[in-house]
């Protein structure tokens, strides 16, 4: 049974919003409360307001979680801001909204020795991953990671879907046992869902309600110099996408528009134009590959676009393997190709498909990471988006991760928001 805690966090307001399909029209709809919900494994809150408003909301109503974030790694963290600087580098790189976000956080769980110096540093922490990887505590690290795309012909009912895998060499547990999905009220932009852990201000995945889904893969570069020190965190980009996009054009001119601090690998759909893109982002380089007439898009741990190939590290074998196992089951001339049956519930098996691409043999479910495999990779959450619909479906919980049901969320009756496509089951087992 759902969880529902009572403590409410900032008072209604009217929000005026643009008129399309999935929203109403302006100064006619109400945000939702700040709140919480536990499904299962799976945390919901509800955030409404300012961004310090909103970061505030968040303190409290995961303080407990946050509070179970080992006192190490926060002093860790606390060191490598105050003492290496990296809080005024993170604070100077990134938008204001999130360190007005942070010092909402912070106020709220100062008492369990989180700091700005602390908030700061988890806020830029994709970027002090790729230069610091051996220092910093792991709760930071997503090593790995896959995303595709589906549409048009390749569906089994033409519709648009997306699916995602956040993976890592090893079991984080903060990260296994803290999915949670943020369902964000900004007085100043789009509302929007974060699929991310607590403690932290920006998403791994997400969805807003025009329709757009981002998501991120890791990836490296050997040349520090193909970098921007003047650029933006990644993850940070996406947030702002989530917040302020209202079609794939527009997240593509932002993407274009910022430099970057590190290399990355960020996909970007929307689901009512049925486009989609795969960022290949280095310091001020982009390479992009968008959705073709096959109605597929995939990307795993390297870079392919024309743009960007050889500029990364070269690739492991894990991602080529992947890579190649993408081509085996969704390419219309795949080996082992669905090529026109995907649904939610083919990705699901897509996602769970433990299928070495060479030996065509399937590696253990008690092996945590295969190294070779979608779905045996190391994953710590699964989702599936249908971003037309405003639905998505997570699968979070034990070891092995993708074995868990995948949970239906539908974020346009987490909003209230009229006309929401319900969920027509409340989960794919």
């Amino acid at each position: 049974m759902a969880l529902m805690v009572l403590t409410f966090c900032a008072v209604l307001f009217l929000l005026p919003l643009p008129l399309n399909a999935n929203r109403p029209a302006q100064g006619t709809w109400q945000p939702v409360p700040s709140h919480r919900e536990d499904r299962g494994a799976i945390k919901v809150v509800w955030l409404q307001g300012t961004p310090y408003e909103m970061g505030y909301q968040h303190g409290t109503l995961l303080h407990d979680e946050i509070a179970s974030l080992p006192i190490a790694a926060i002093n860790a963290l606390r060191l490598f801001g105050r003492g290496l600087g990296l809080t005024r580098i993170a604070t100077r790189r990134s938008f204001p909204d999130v360190v007005q976000e942070c010092e909402g956080l912070v106020a709220a769980t100062r008492d369990i020795g989180m700091t700005m110096d602390s908030c700061m540093v988890l806020a830029f922490g994709d970027v002090y991953q790729a230069y610091f990887t051996h220092l910093l505590p792991n709760i930071l690290f997503w090593e790995g990671c896959a995303n595709f795309v589906a549409t048009g012909q390749a569906t089994a009912d033409g519709r648009f879907y997306h699916g995602r895998t956040l993976d890592n060499g090893h079991p984080v547990d903060y990260w296994i046992e803290n999915t949670t999905v943020f369902v964000r009220q900004p007085n100043d932009g789009i509302p929007h869902a974060f699929i991310a852990v607590p403690g932290i201000v920006w998403p791994n995945s997400g969805l807003n309600v025009e329709g757009i889904t981002v998501s991120l893969n890791t990836i490296l570069v050997e040349d520090i110099g193909r970098l921007s020190l003047e650029g933006r965190s990644n993850v940070q980009l996406m947030a702002q996408v989530l917040k302020h996009a209202s079609n794939y054009e527009a997240a593509r001119a932002f993407m274009a528009s910022e430099e970057r601090m590190r290399a990355n690998l960020v996909i970007i759909t929307d689901g009512k134009s049925r486009q989609a893109g795969v960022f290949e982002l280095l310091g001020k380089e982009m390479g992009v590959r968008e959705l073709d007439e096959t109605g597929i898009l995939y990307m795993t741990n390297h870079f392919v676009s024309p743009q960007t190939a050889g500029k990364d590290i070269p690739p492991d074998e894990s991602s080529l393997l992947r890579y190649e196992r993408f081509e085996q089951l969704l390419e219309p001339d795949g080996l082992y190709s669905r090529y026109g049956e995907l649904s939610p519930e083919t990705i699901v098996e897509i996602l769970r498909d433990r299928t070495h691409a060479k030996t065509l043999e399937a590696s253990s479910p008690d092996i945590f990471d295969d190294d070779a495999s979608i779905g045996g990779n190391g994953s710590m959450r699964q989702v599936v988006f249908d971003p037309e619909k405003l639905l998505f479906w997570i699968a979070a919980g034990p070891v092995p991760v993708p074995e868990n049901p995948f949970v239906c969320f539908s974020l346009g009756e987490m909003l209230s928001l009229p006309n929401a496509s319900p969920c027509q089951s409340q989960m794919i087992e």
